[in-house]
């Protein structure tokens, strides 16, 4: 995991050294969690780091527009995708583990 977020930090422009650091271990950490509850795993296999990482931009991008679905500023209006883009989802969907439950 710590290669993932070092290429993280690198493809932002966040020096290793700087306390941004420690928010990309987050948003890391986070973006692979959400990559492990859609597909219903318990550790990550395959490219699944990939798309944590990936997650991971897109959650750093939003920062400053969190809980917002659209923004209007001036004559341009902007629309965020709530949740896991739709991109990654198609990405990860293959990684997915069905769950089956019992019917009473």
């Amino acid at each position: 995991m710590d290669d993932q977020v070092k290429t993280l930090a690198m493809r932002l422009g966040i020096p290793l050294d700087s306390n941004n650091f420690l928010l990309i271990q987050d948003l890391f950490t986070d973006a692979l969690a959400q990559v492990l509850d859609y597909t219903n795993r318990d550790k990550p296999i395959g490219s699944m780091t990939v798309y944590a990482k990936q997650l991971a931009v897109v959650a750093y991008n939003r920062l400053d527009t969190e809980g917002e679905t659209q923004r209007n500023e001036g004559n341009v209006n902007r629309y965020f995708e709530i949740g896991i883009p739709q991109n990654i989802k198609q990405s990860l969907n293959h990684y997915r583990v069905t769950k089956f439950k019992e019917i009473h």
